[in-house]
């Protein structure tokens, strides 16, 4: 057998023979220690980035974009007055949107803390609004039952001692820093956030200038867990190494079959996204948004392969959430009202591939199918699928079974004739026991033609993924090919080598 993998360039690709599958599948979660269960079960977190940045309102990286001498920023900084700002607010939004977990700002690459530090003046209690943030946000979020985490920079372009300088920050000698006088004051800054603040996650970013022994990585990771055993930490605090850190963390992209450890075990994951296309922050000049309909199908894309979805928004600086990520969070919290049971607690897909525009999630013998395309012939296939199946409902009509029937190694189930949901239908599959299913292996036909259409395929991405699936008029296609790292890639068998001609429909 040959061993192959194809590189598709249009929805669905024919070809005179078949080859072998490499494609890892998802298969089942593996064993992770207890502390992790709330977050494996959690699926869906609220990220927030808010700062000072948010007052020039050109994403958080504004400082270096513009390049913003330290002085010019400091006005901002001394100015940042967010009088509207209210934490039951934002608390009750992330409640509403179904959200089990936030993580905010606490410092990033700017430098500014927004919560009241004993290790510098430049932070909020500084500022014209003079009055921490963290505290009432964290006492808000507690109240509302919804774990705090905080992100933290290990990259400083305010702390005098970090290293290195921009290049165009000519205004700003180096003559004197210490790098390890820096990491002192980062160690004690991230000890005040866990014994003031009592977070359940650290999340540390801007770690990319430095190895993990200069930046004590290891060092301040046995620390934090000595100060709280049950604190989760991601794996940007050890260079994204793989295996290290309590979970991955992909920028939005969707890693095409799921996070995986060295060994080749499932990897607790998480996949960070904007709701926006441009930043993180807060951007003023912003008109591009994801629909509420594909913040819902990402979000079943990213519990299908195991992982978690971590959705930004960027508040306007004076603290208030701006109405286009108010609008899609309560939508996302609709839909999970009705479809909840189906992400929350799930596990990762079964199935390598499924041969409709759907994704498929399981919890204990029940298995979850989120039909995103409605099939032309009203059929949705489960390939390979060994158990027996008990009965088969929406998750919207659990009193009305759907019809199905056993085809060879498939099994059939017969939808309504429309779809319930222009997000997602999902359709409950209960089974007779833990489900068992066949590798699934794109075949030939009795011509020897193989036909491989973008639901077989995996998209493959790099960071700032645009590529999706999308369904119009019963017909799904790949939407929104605009970045050259994104591209379909198909895996299939074939019994001997040959010469393949390569139709494109």
């Amino acid at each position: 057998m040959k061993n192959r993998t194809i590189v598709g360039l249009a929805a669905c690709l024919v070809f005179s023979t078949l080859f072998a599958a490499t494609v890892q599948p998802l298969g089942a979660q593996g064993q992770t220690p207890d502390r992790l269960q709330w977050f494996r079960e959690a699926k869906f977190g609220l990220f927030i980035h808010w700062g000072v940045y948010s007052m020039i309102g050109r994403e958080e990286w504004a400082r270096q974009l513009l390049q913003i001498p330290l002085k010019e920023y400091q006005h901002y900084a001394d100015n940042f007055n967010p009088v509207e700002f209210d934490p039951d607010a934002w608390a009750g939004l992330a409640k509403d949107a179904g959200v089990k977990y936030v993580i905010i700002t606490s410092k990033h690459h700017d430098g500014f803390s927004i919560f009241d530090s004993q290790y510098t003046d430049y932070d909020i209690m500084k500022a014209k609004y003079g009055r921490d943030i963290l505290g009432p946000l964290t006492a808000a979020c507690k109240k509302a039952g919804i774990p705090l985490g905080l992100y933290y920079s290990i990259m400083d372009w305010h702390h005098p001692d970090y290293l290195p300088r921009r290049a165009w920050e000519t205004d700003r000698s180096a003559k004197g820093a210490d790098f390890g006088r820096y990491m002192d004051f980062a160690t004690n800054q991230l000890k005040e956030l866990v014994t003031k603040y009592d977070p359940a996650v650290l999340w540390f970013d801007g770690e990319w200038e430095h190895s993990n022994e200069e930046q004590r990585a290891f060092a301040i990771g046995k620390m934090l867990l000595g100060l709280k055993p049950t604190l989760l930490i991601n794996d940007r605090l050890y260079q994204r190494e793989p295996g290290y850190g309590d979970f991955g963390t992909p920028e939005n992209y969707v890693p095409a079959t799921g996070v995986r450890n060295p060994d080749g075990t499932a990897r607790l994951w998480e996949a960070c996204y904007t709701m926006n296309w441009n930043g993180w922050g807060y951007n003023r000049t912003e008109t591009e948004f994801h629909s509420s309909s594909q913040l819902i199908r990402q979000l079943i894309e990213i519990v299908s392969k195991g992982g978690n979805l971590l959705l930004n928004v960027g508040p306007q600086p004076d603290g208030r959430i701006p109405t286009d990520f108010v609008a899609r969070l309560k939508r996302m919290g609709e839909w999970l009202k009705t479809n909840g049971e189906a992400i929350y607690g799930t596990t990762a897909s079964v199935f390598e591939r499924l041969p409709f525009f759907g994704r498929c999630t399981v919890k204990g013998d029940k298995l979850y199918i989120h039909v995103m395309g409605w099939p032309a012939d009203g059929e949705i296939r489960l390939p390979g699928l060994k158990t027996d199946v008990k009965k088969a409902y929406l998750l919207t009509g659990p009193g009305r079974p759907l019809t199905f029937r056993r085809e060879r190694k498939d099994v059939l189930i017969a939808l309504p004739e429309r779809e319930r949901d222009p997000d997602a239908t999902v359709v409950v599959v209960d089974l007779q026991g833990p489900p068992e299913v066949e590798p699934y292996t794109i075949g030939p036909e009795k011509d020897g033609r193989v036909e491989l259409p973008i639901t077989l395929a995996d998209i493959q991405s790099e960071m700032g993924q645009r590529a999706y699936l999308d369904h119009f008029y019963r017909t799904t296609m790949l939407a929104n090919w605009q970045n050259v790292n994104d591209y379909p890639e198909w895996v299939f068998a074939t019994d001997k080598p040959g010469t393949f001609e390569i139709l494109a429909s």
